[in-house]
């Protein structure tokens, strides 16, 4: 079954940044430099494609069905103003042919986002139930939701799709307790435990840069690699996992808001310097755990140990496929 999350990324057009980075002066990455970014509006998610053999046919299983495999993709419009799903390599960055052309999927979400587009010039601006003009895009998306028994973990295989965009809950939102797994349990703990990320809350609203900069220095560190350089694509790509949602604007305004001196955005070549990874910072007990529904959302509730005046932390979870090892993103959270 086919599965895509897509998430509006609206980068900043010529933006200039004071600093080159957090840390100023001591290398050439902390030179003041100009980030001159025309990305445009770009929307990543995750299609499920086909796995052929080097002969190009298609790969099936022991029951004869076709194997599968998810991808990530960025939605764009081609030259002729359709919207396409460019597959992305690990770098973040488009897959070319071997005559060097981008590659591309069928994707029915892509065909989707031209349709809503097409809807929205003919009929205006849509009101929701309550009346309220809405300019929320109709599309195709992926449910986790999973039928849990108060017993039980989360985990579950079976999966569910929702044919309309189902908002995030707030965190103020209550749900049936339901009891997750250990190893769900310990992921979300990790998760919540991001070196400072207990700085900044957000609720159905943009990730705050502060702390989106020591979450990408987290995610670079789960990759158990001692590289101090990290493609720009990967560090989005990442963010993007984590949060379930586009960190906006992080490129442009990482070095100038990004309240970090480890992390730095370098314009010239697209990268980012992590100088270092961080130390633990507090540490998460969680408490509860409630059944949001909607679009596999859930509730956790805990108590912190370590943050400054912070004793208490609510956030709304989704159970998703964006990274394997995770499982979850943090769609919400308050710090308390």
């Amino acid at each position: 079954m086919r599965k895509s999350i897509a998430i509006l990324l609206a980068f900043a057009l010529l933006v200039t940044v004071a600093f080159a980075g957090c840390k100023k002066g001591e290398d050439e990455a902390a030179q003041d430099v100009s980030v001159d970014e025309q990305v445009g509006d770009v929307e990543l998610g995750f299609e499920d494609v086909e796995v052929t053999d080097e002969n190009g046919e298609a790969v099936t299983d022991a029951n004869g069905e076709a194997v599968t495999e998810e991808v990530a993709v960025e939605y764009a419009k081609d030259k002729d103003g359709k919207t396409k799903a460019y597959v992305l390599d690990s770098s973040g960055n488009r897959k070319k042919d071997k005559d060097g052309n981008d590659v591309t999927i069928k994707s029915d979400t892509a065909e989707q986002m031209d349709k809503t587009t097409t809807k929205k010039s003919e009929s205006g601006t849509k009101k929701d139930d309550s009346g309220k003009e809405s300019t929320k895009e109709t599309k195709t998306t992926e449910s986790t939701t999973a039928t849990t028994e108060k017993s039980a973990g989360t985990t579950n295989p079976e999966l569910t799709t929702k044919s309309s965009y189902v908002p995030t809950p707030s965190v103020h939102e209550s749900g049936d307790p339901v009891v997750f797994s250990a190893e769900d349990q310990q992921i979300i703990k990790q998760m919540l435990e991001v070196p400072y990320l207990y700085t900044a809350s957000y609720d159905n609203g943009s990730v705050p840069i502060s702390i989106a900069s020591h979450t990408a220095i987290w995610m670079a560190q789960r990759t158990g690699l001692s590289a101090s350089t990290y493609a720009s694509g990967t560090v989005v790509l990442d963010l993007f996992k984590y949060y379930g949602q586009t960190v906006v604007n992080f490129k442009s305004k990482c070095n100038s808001e990004g309240d970090c001196e480890n992390i730095v955005y370098n314009a010239n070549s697209d990268t980012f310097t992590i100088a270092a990874f961080e130390d633990s910072t507090h540490e998460v007990t969680l408490t509860g755990f409630e059944d949001l529904g909607g679009n596999n959302f859930y509730k956790v509730t805990g108590t912190v140990s370590g943050a400054k005046g912070v004793k208490t932390v609510t956030a709304v979870v989704q159970k998703n496929k964006l990274d394997n090892s995770l499982g979850f993103s943090i769609k919400a959270l308050e710090w308390k």
